[in-house]
């Protein structure tokens, strides 16, 4: 820890996970509203479409204003919203009425759905053109926000909003899009190395950004517990689901054991001390990050696990890395009755 790391705000992404979508829900409402206690700067949650399991909500900005109605200070973040499946001006006014419901505190984050190609055919959309959907659909998006419809005006106006637009790429080509359109970059969870796979993506990023303002957001899997051995348990089950996708990306030949899986998926777990050096390791994370946002949620994560997660990193990982909370700690929400 000889070098001081750039500040940053801390995050968390979160899924629709469970059988019953209306408990994961409220189980999202509460998240975010211990979260907001414990300090956290933002929210963020990803969208999943006919998905039938591994998450359980195509409508994130629904779900935002009532996390909005329950919430004060929190950023609402999409991570990612799939722009070649929607229309981009009725998103473009979806978002802006939540922006001008919770006091100017969304952040739109937006991706080409390179991870929901099984669902395009549903929506009538070629996923072959999913890359240049989003191009046109961003420049649209974007137009509508800053006031730019010819013969037209958004209602109501999104020119704040347009200032916190986020893409998720996975290509460099990607990230220097993201910078020439003034935007933020979003990091996905990185399997195997991120030196090698979102490092090049940052560098391009800052390189062909032009001016003040550039944003990186970085994810990542972190999961604190009194130890590894404890940790693996609570993630072994969960972890074994995204083997046949290790495989199919010709990452593994064939199921490795349960450590080699977390490194490949890049999961950073064990006691926060361990997380905290761990984290300080990754090339991709602290150089970079100016928006740090930890998963802290498998699929099979209960409710009490999620929240007390949420508060060894505002405790115990993110200040021992640089943060400080967005509120006193005297404001905890009684956080500690909440996580027991």
């Amino acid at each position: 820890m000889s070098q001081t790391p750039r500040r940053f705000k801390l995050g968390f992404l979160t899924h629709a996970f469970g059988r019953d979508p209306a408990q994961a829900y409220r189980d999202l409402i509460e998240q975010f509203e211990v979260a907001e206690s414990l300090g956290f700067d933002g929210g963020w949650i990803a969208q999943h479409h006919l998905s039938g399991g591994f998450g359980q909500l195509p409508s994130p900005l629904v779900l935002l204003a009532a996390v909005a109605e329950r919430t004060q200070r929190i950023e609402l973040g999409t991570g990612v919203i799939v722009l070649p499946l929607e229309d981009s001006l009725r998103l473009a006014e979806d978002a802006a009425v939540l922006d001008h419901l919770s006091g100017g505190r969304v952040q739109l984050g937006l991706g080409s759905g390179g991870a929901n190609l099984g669902v395009f055919d549903a929506f009538g959309q070629d996923p072959e053109q999913r890359q240049e959907s989003f191009r046109n659909g961003l420049l649209q998006l974007q137009s509508a926000l800053a006031g730019e419809l010819p013969g037209a005006q958004l209602q109501p106006p999104g020119a704040a909003l347009r200032k916190r637009l986020w893409h998720s790429h996975a290509s460099p080509q990607g990230a220097i899009q993201a910078a020439r359109q003034n935007n933020g970059l979003l990091l996905g969870t990185a399997t195997h190395d991120p030196l090698l796979v979102q490092k090049p993506l940052a560098d391009a990023y800052l390189d062909a950004y032009q001016g003040a303002g550039s944003r990186i957001g970085v994810v990542r899997a972190v999961f604190p517990a009194a130890d590894r051995r404890s940790a693996r348990a609570e993630l072994a089950a969960d972890i074994e689901l995204h083997v046949p996708r290790l495989i199919r990306e010709g990452l593994i030949d064939a199921a490795a054991d349960l450590e080699q899986h977390l490194k490949l998926l890049n999961v950073h777990h064990g006691h926060p001390d361990e997380i905290v050096q761990s984290l300080l390791d990754d090339p991709s994370l602290l150089p970079y990050a100016d928006y740090f946002i930890p998963v802290v949620q498998s699929e099979s994560s209960t409710q009490e696990q999620v929240l007390r997660r949420l508060q060894s990193l505002a405790r115990d990982i993110a200040p021992a890395l640089g943060w400080r909370p967005a509120t006193s700690a005297s404001a905890t929400f009684q956080a500690s009755n909440v996580v027991g």
